[in-house]
């Protein structure tokens, strides 16, 4: 940009500066990873089991009984290390915008907290975390240091069909749907 500034002015030097912001744009973008995530290895250190993500509230005591069953450490496929529940803390763009994300941890956090109680009293032990508001980072930023045997996303119908149908293709392991309607499996 100095040399095009120098030996032909001020509109050369913009002219090089776009091109050259466009291929940094187009060297970002062609360098998207949207292989399979990277998931951590069983071993000691490294919690595992099946991850549950909540992108509804567990409320219903059946939809427990569900994820009890899912995860009970007599199935081979399941581990037996036990359940985390993943809540994206989901916000709206003009809260990104303006960072304010409050509203949506809280939200996340509701969530988190009224799933974690119905499976306690449905006598089901688990761990929760709230993660990314992004479904999709939320899930490769949690499988990079927790070893899930599979995958299990708690929605209501027709919600979140492509961030769930994004997670299925890039998992290297099972992916099921528990569909809940106002609360209810």
């Amino acid at each position: 940009m100095f040399a095009a500034f120098i030996l032909f002015g001020t509109e050369a030097a913009v002219l090089v500066a776009g091109l050259t912001l466009a291929a940094i744009i187009a060297v970002a973008v062609a360098d998207r990873d949207d292989g399979a995530f990277e998931v951590a290895t069983p071993g000691a250190g490294v919690p595992g089991g099946v991850l549950v993500i909540v992108l509804a509230p567990i409320e219903d005591p059946r939809t427990a009984g569900v994820l009890a069953a899912i995860g009970d450490p007599s199935r081979p496929e399941a581990g037996d290390r036990g359940l985390l529940l993943l809540a994206p803390a989901r916000s709206r763009a003009i809260d990104r915008w303006t960072d304010d994300l409050e509203s949506a941890r809280y939200e996340s956090q509701r969530v988190l907290t009224v799933s974690m109680a119905t499976m306690a009293a449905a006598g089901v032990e688990a761990e929760g975390r709230v993660g990314d508001g992004d479904v999709v980072q939320a899930a490769e930023d949690v499988l990079r240091s927790y070893a899930a045997t599979e995958v299990v996303v708690v929605a209501r119908a027709r919600e979140f069909e492509r961030p769930i149908a994004e997670l299925e293709r890039r998992l290297d392991r099972p992916l099921r749907r528990i569909v809940v309607e106002g609360g209810e499996a």
